[in-house]
């Protein structure tokens, strides 16, 4: 929005909580609750795959013809389950999509890999369903969607020119198990039994304060120079200092974390699996395993190891960057397409 100043914008969220039941509810929420900003009439609702967009419609009337754009940062059908995760719930969250998707206009993922693994999903999806949908659905929501990844600001560009210290780590993702830190943590412990330099920066947000990770933070106090989450100038700080940013997740659509790594000018040690290859072509990938983690460890183990001897950042070329000052002009076009045709 801050990139699109001449909209006028109105923007809705709610809370960021009970996630399975805001998927089923956030419609009813928005559409039940007295709001002067909902009675309103729009030239164009933007709203992500899983809020709730048919519902509202429903129980909005002034909004039913409006002109929507759905935009998928993610999709259920390539996300992994959690082992207390029903699957129940997530084929919930996949019809939900599949529901939003029909109620647009218009459809954009942030990557290939995301809209790509979403088509597919849903086409094995349907195929299970004791009746095939006419009218061809999936080929029409193919056939108006694409691809426009979330930029950047310049915010952490500028840091490309400060001084590296190329034995820092940087980790800056959420403390979550799609993440698996515990996978980074093992590898450097290997590391540092194997006598190897380099100091860790642990960032991000979630569980630096719980003990889920007591062991491994002992066994690497001295190499540790920063654990938790920091805020937004301690975080800058540390992204203009590390030389390396990684990832071991399990899944990424995107991985916003690790193009500001890349932005700021870390070398990006990332596996070579879902969005990275595409959005960050010049990493230094490493092979590994989402399923196997003794083989993912060593592996990333090995590519830090390659990291670090190189003795300097190697970042990726700025070009490989979405920034907003290059993708303005296709958000503003898009608006203007949808709103035209209306």
């Amino acid at each position: 929005m801050a990139a699109l100043p001449e909209y006028d914008w109105t923007v809705k969220t709610q809370l960021p909580r009970h996630f399975s039941w805001r998927v089923r509810a956030s419609d009813w929420i928005w559409g039940l609750q007295p709001d002067e900003d909902l009675d309103r009439k729009y030239d164009l609702i933007i709203a992500t795959s899983l809020s709730g967009l048919a519902g509202l419609k429903a129980l909005r009337p002034n909004l039913a013809s409006t002109p929507t754009w759905v935009y998928f940062h993610e999709n259920q059908f390539a996300h992994p389950l959690e082992k207390r995760q029903s699957s129940d719930h997530q084929i919930g969250w996949q019809f939900s999509s599949l529901q939003n998707a029909l109620c647009s206009d218009w459809v954009s993922f942030n990557t290939a890999f995301n809209r790509d693994s979403f088509f597919k999903g849903l086409r094995a999806m349907l195929k299970r369903m004791p009746e095939r949908l006419p009218n061809k659905p999936v080929a029409k929501l193919k056939a108006r969607s694409d691809v426009l990844p979330v930029p950047l600001t310049e915010d952490f560009s500028s840091l490309r020119a400060a001084e590296k210290d190329p034995c820092l780590i940087l980790w800056n993702h959420r403390w979550e198990w799609d993440k698996q830190p515990q996978r980074l943590l093992r590898a450097l412990i290997e590391l540092k039994q194997e006598g190897v330099n380099f100091r860790l920066a642990m960032l991000g947000t979630g569980g630096a304060d719980d003990d889920r990770f007591a062991k491994e933070r002992n066994i690497l106090a001295e190499r540790i120079a920063h654990w938790g989450e920091a805020d937004h100038s301690s975080y800058r700080d540390w992204l203009g200092r590390a030389g390396i940013g990684v990832s071991c997740a399990r899944h990424d659509f995107q991985g916003l974390a690790v193009l500001e790594a890349a932005q700021a000018g870390a070398t990006v040690v990332v596996p070579q699996r879902v969005a990275y290859p595409e959005c960050v072509p010049e990493a230094l990938f490493y092979q590994g395993s989402s399923k196997d983690e003794a083989a993912d460890v060593a592996d990333f183990k090995e590519a830090l190891r390659s990291a670090l001897e190189a003795g300097k950042a190697k970042p990726l070329s700025l070009d490989a960057i979405p920034l907003w000052s290059c993708w303005k002009k296709a958000y503003a076009n898009k608006i203007e397409e949808l709103i035209g045709d209306f």
